[in-house]
């Protein structure tokens, strides 16, 4: 990252942690998977409150 773009950032308030790609474990593409083929065959799911 150039000094200008670490003063832009600075400036709107950003830290670095703004601009890396966030930690994706296999459940949450999982989960992801489960909830999409279910949106896709008007299945609802129940939400537990055990996550």
């Amino acid at each position: 990252m150039t000094e200008l773009q670490k003063k832009m950032m600075e400036k709107l308030g950003l830290t670095e942690d703004n601009f890396r790609k966030p930690k994706v474990t296999e459940i949450d593409r999982i989960k992801a998977n489960v909830d999409f083929l279910a949106m896709l065959n008007g299945v609802e799911l129940e939400v537990s409150s055990d996550e």
